[in-house]
């Protein structure tokens, strides 16, 4: 089906009805009042038939493939089943969860999560990651953090990435044009943090490390590589090595109440990294196949210097509704809660939707989170910065409703997401993004605009987040399919 959407697109007609379907199997929500169902019949009215007989199944089928699995879901306990196959420990603060991806291709893999708080030490967190795909890519990410070091209100973290992809790619600045080029790296990273007011709502982190890239040239047909004379090879590290290292300073300033389920409060991230990098190496230019006079045939950047910098800019802001006390629901709650979402007809939602109900199942509960983001990077000599220097406009920026990548030196986005507890454990989400990119910053232009939009669900706790499983739509494209364990906002 999605492969079929995303071939063919949406009429107008039809990103009606995705909306409609929405704001109607999504949106239209719990109201925990006796349920007043009238015995009369209405088969002699047409409408009321064509209701019943047409639309509720032509509704049902486009539903089915998030209301099939909200139906077995909650029918056979499976949310609380999960929780209680990857916890373990005592406390339980050990999770163990598989992560995969079934997609046709190379991008098909297979691995796990291990998260872990207080695993040497009070008050540490550790945490591992690795996929394995199907042409024999490897990813891995392991990290460890500490709070309150000899007694002191400090954290340490470290971190290790490794990332080996010969299908990896790159996209030329403010094109969606991208070229294969296969890419090792390995990053090692260190962080101190500390307090800045007694009610450790404001913070500062300062952090540094190192970065090798190992791009190399694919070995694949010569139109995936990139030659042209506004992004030259020399002067990006186009298919060659190189080190980096990078020192930042973060200052932010956090009063969520909860970390991965807020609903009320401010996050406010600002930072910037200086990253030094060092000379490209490692490509003979006959390898690919052009003429050039290059001492040994091998790309040279002539003493240009490559640092840049990155600076970055994030402002959430969350609006909460409803006469609950919060919005993360108890166990006994997330029960009642259920029968809302196993079945739908067009007299419950004629119920749900009465002038008389409408407000309070819109503002019930519910939670409104805004985001404003920039990102921008300088480059200490013009045309100096690598290729993976450039900040990445995708689905995680987010922009859910694209399936590639965008780089540009300046990008702006604001996201606004409607959001409400389906159960303990799971949200459903609405939401609606708008970018902006820009080769300077004083230069945005709506010629280069952006919009996606979509609905799905996203499972956590309030402090531990799962995954989400997301459709996004842009224009008349089809639909995006987003299923990742890194949250909505980052």
């Amino acid at each position: 089906m999605l492969r079929f959407f995303g071939k063919f697109g949406f009429s107008s007609v039809l990103k009606f009805c995705a909306l409609f379907v929405a704001l109607s199997a999504l949106v239209t929500m719990p109201v925990f009042a006796e349920e007043a169902k009238t015995e009369e019949s209405e088969s002699s009215n047409p409408f009321s038939w064509t209701l019943d007989n047409v639309m509720q199944p032509v509704f049902n089928a486009a539903i089915w493939p998030i209301s099939l699995p909200l139906h077995y879901a909650f029918d056979n306990g499976v949310i609380e089943t999960f929780q209680n196959l990857i916890t373990f420990g005592e406390k339980r603060n050990i999770f163990i969860y598989p992560v995969f991806n079934l997609k046709p291709g190379s991008s098909t893999l297979l691995g796990f999560c291990y998260r872990h708080r207080g695993m040497l030490l009070e008050h540490d967190y550790y945490a591992l990651s690795t996929n394995f795909y199907a042409n024999g890519d490897l990813y891995f990410n392991t990290r460890y953090s500490k709070h309150g070091v000899f007694g002191i209100p400090v954290s340490l973290g470290t971190k290790f990435v490794m990332d080996m992809d010969r299908d990896a790619s790159f996209t030329r600045p403010g094109t969606w044009r991208s070229y294969v080029q296969p890419d090792s790296s390995y990053r090692v990273e260190g962080s101190v943090g500390f307090p800045l007011n007694p009610s450790k709502t404001l913070s500062m982190s300062i952090s540094g490390g190192v970065k090798f890239v190992d791009a190399s040239v694919p070995n694949v047909a010569q139109d995936s590589i990139y030659i042209g004379d506004d992004f030259i090879i020399q002067d990006r590290g186009l298919y060659q090595k190189h080190f980096q290292y990078p020192l930042g300073v973060q200052i932010s300033f956090d009063n969520l109440d909860f970390p991965y389920a807020p609903s009320k409060g401010y996050k406010i991230v600002l930072s910037g990294d200086y990253i030094f990098v060092k000379k490209y190496r490692g490509v003979r230019y006959d390898e690919l196949g052009l003429e050039g006079d290059y001492e040994g045939q091998v790309l040279k950047d002539g003493g240009m210097n490559h640092d840049y910098i990155s600076s970055e800019l994030i402002f959430q802001k969350y609006f909460y509704f409803g006469k609950a006390q919060q919005y993360v629901m108890s166990a006994s709650e997330g029960r009642k809660n259920r029968r809302f979402y196993t079945d739908f007809s067009w007299n419950e939602a004629a119920r749900v939707w009465s002038p008389g109900n409408v407000k309070e199942n819109l503002l019930e509960r519910r939670v409104i989170a805004l985001q404003y983001r920039l990102v921008s990077i300088y480059e200490m000599e013009e045309g100096g910065a690598p290729f993976n220097a450039f900040p990445t406009l995708n689905a995680r920026f987010p922009l859910r409703g694209y399936g590639g990548f965008l780089m540009a030196k300046n990008l702006m986005g604001l996201s606004a997401e409607y959001r409400w507890p389906v159960d303990r454990y799971v949200d459903g989400v609405i939401f609606d993004e708008y970018a902006l990119f820009s080769d300077e910053i004083n230069d945005w232009s709506f010629d280069r605009f952006l919009n996606s939009w979509g609905f799905g669900v996203r499972v956590r706790r309030p402090d531990m987040y799962f995954f989400r499983l997301q459709f996004g739509f842009h224009g008349i494209q089809g639909i995006k399919l987003v299923l990742t364990v890194s949250p909505e906002f980052k």
